[in-house]
């Protein structure tokens, strides 16, 4: 075996290594209350993507750490940057984005509190609001997943 280059198989890879999220694999959270609202986020600082895009207004979600399920990273991570517990129910969409250089998973989900605990993400989030499915396309301006607009009938 001398001589000859060892490659460490990926999963071996992660497990040793610092990182413990992916950067390029995010896990959205498509939140309905009870009245049929959609839960966003508005970020304090924009992101910007191909061809000018810029994207402000977001469903609430983050990268997939290592160690978990998608569902799970889509429950923690709605958590954190809004306050509210959620189920998520089923995966809506998976795509490859095409304004940001990640893939994307769009889960259907419920709240399972009425009022949001702390966020514990603060210095991400400016604000976070309910709007009616139909207000959605007026604040995301980056691309919509057409299987999340179908879900939501806009």
């Amino acid at each position: 075996m001398a001589g000859k280059a060892f490659k460490m198989p990926m999963a071996e890879k992660m497990r040793n290594s610092k990182e413990k999220e992916s950067k390029t694999f995010i896990n959205l959270g498509v939140v309905l209350n009870s009245r049929g609202e959609v839960l966003l986020i508005k970020r304090k600082k924009p992101e910007k993507g191909e061809k000018g895009a810029v994207l402000t207004w977001a469903f609430p979600g983050g990268k997939q750490k290592y160690e978990e399920s998608r569902k799970q990273g889509v429950e923690r991570e709605v958590l954190a940057e809004t306050g509210y517990k959620v189920k998520a129910l089923k995966e809506i969409s998976l795509r490859y984005h095409p304004e940001f250089p990640v893939v994307v998973v769009y889960h259907l989900c419920r709240t399972e509190n009425s009022k949001p605990g702390k966020t514990s993400e603060p210095w991400e989030i400016e604000e976070i609001r309910w709007v009616k499915p139909q207000e959605i396309r007026s604040l995301i301006t980056s691309n919509l997943d057409e299987k999340v607009a179908k879900e939501l009938k806009i």
